[in-house]
């Protein structure tokens, strides 16, 4: 499992507001990521990305030489490398180089490269595919999938959108954001399968807005999910008639 999952994963766990004393040295649990995309000529901007709080950065295009310099700068952080060279044996040279996870075009990259093991893979859907292919991807085994961006404000339509992919593919989904995106609607995304938002390298200087946006948002809670489950227990005969009860008349 790559360290990128890893934090999705911590990042989607349920929480509920602390209570009582303990509750104010708590330190909040960002529920969404802060993933940086830096082109190669600025991924010297990696360690600067790391002191102001991202989660991860996301390289595009590099070479191993580089990519290893800079892993060893920003320990801690999380590398990824979007790549179109895909041959397994290439794959392989970026894990060694510390590369977490790799970012793969579906319409160019090679099946092979998916066999490499001990890193993430993130698959950059581009157009939208139909409910039999997104199933598919379901069984791929994907850190995560980063979709175009549904744009401010968030429609009801490009929501739903969003939760058909996420519940399709039963994958985490990644999309680029503003750094100064409204708390609304990083909350909507947050609740429509959005684990992490991207930010471009221009917004490197406002990620610590970004960041805290994201620590003031609502704690992710039960509230819906145990009133679905509650209402589904309700026991309910469908087509039940009244003489099934007459029993107890007799």
């Amino acid at each position: 499992m790559s360290k990128l999952s890893d934090r999705i994963r911590l990042a989607g766990k349920t929480t509920h507001a602390p209570m009582g004393f303990a509750a104010a040295a708590r330190s909040p649990v960002s529920t969404l990521l802060c993933i940086v995309r830096l082109p190669a000529n600025d991924m010297n901007k990696a360690v600067e990305a790391a002191e102001r709080g991202a989660d991860a950065v996301i390289i595009d295009g590099t070479n191993e030489g580089k990519l290893k310099d800079q892993a060893s700068k920003a320990q801690g952080l999380v590398f990824g490398v979007s790549t179109e060279e895909t041959e397994r044996k290439q794959i392989a040279a970026l894990r060694q180089a510390g590369a977490d996870f790799v970012v793969l075009n579906i319409q160019s990259a090679l099946a092979e490269a998916l066999l490499e093991e001990k890193i993430g893979f993130v698959l950059n859907i581009e157009r939208e595919l139909n409910d039999t292919r997104l199933r598919t991807l379901g069984s791929l085994g994907l850190d995560a999938l980063v979709v175009p961006s549904p744009g401010e404000p968030l429609t009801l339509e490009r929501l739903l959108e969003l939760r058909r992919i996420a519940t399709l593919t039963r994958a985490p989904l990644l999309t680029q954001v503003v750094a100064d995106a409204a708390a609304g609607y990083l909350q909507a995304l947050r609740e429509s399968g959005v684990a992490g938002v991207i930010v471009d390298a221009s917004s490197l200087g406002r990620l610590g807005r970004l960041r805290e946006t994201v620590a003031a948002l609502p704690a992710r809670g039960r509230e819906r999910q145990e009133h679905a489950e509650a209402t589904l227990s309700t026991p309910v005969l469908v087509g039940a008639k009244s003489d099934d009860f007459d029993d107890e008349d007799d």
